[in-house]
């Protein structure tokens, strides 16, 4: 009976080892698991303090308190791609507009792109080229783009402009 005591005091302190070994296992794994949760965390404020310090840096370079050639290149790449997104927007801006052109704005009345005045009700369409010609247009000294003259920011990069005579 005393072998059969032993091999069982014998396999329960094995039991008890692995038990203890496993639970130790497992706390490291949630360490492990905590540490990388804080890690993605710290990242992740990091890169959201270096967009901050990205936007105030591009805003700095393009009102002209901060001048550095590097700065200035990458500003310059910058400036293309947001002239990009700009005639992009434009673009949808006056497709959404063509589509709209269909119907009469006051009666809602079947009208095509070349009438100046509705068939059914009388109102008078005016075209988005009609619109923009009715506005002195300028161009912007930093991206090129046609604004209207008495603006004050460039709606396409969003520089402040130079008023004349001022």
């Amino acid at each position: 009976m005393s072998d059969l005591q032993s091999k069982l005091g014998g396999g329960l302190n094995i039991l008890q080892d692995s038990l203890q070994q496993g639970k130790q296992k497992l706390q490291t794994a949630q360490e492990i698991s905590q540490y990388k949760k804080v890690l993605n965390d710290l990242s992740e404020a990091r890169a959201n303090l270096m967009l901050k310090l990205g936007e105030d840096t591009y805003r700095k370079i393009r009102s002209g308190e901060l001048q550095d050639q590097t700065l200035g290149e990458y500003f310059q790449e910058i400036t293309e791609v947001d002239r990009k997104i700009f005639t992009s927007q434009k673009t949808l801006e006056q497709l959404n507009q063509t589509s709209k052109e269909g119907t009469c704005s006051n009666c809602g009345n079947s009208i095509t792109p070349d009438d100046k005045f509705c068939g059914s009700c009388g109102q008078k369409q005016e075209t988005y080229s009609e619109l923009t010609n009715q506005v002195n247009m300028g161009t912007c000294p930093t991206c090129e783009e046609q604004i209207p003259a008495d603006a004050n920011f460039c709606a396409c990069c969003g520089s402040r402009l130079v008023l004349q005579g001022v």
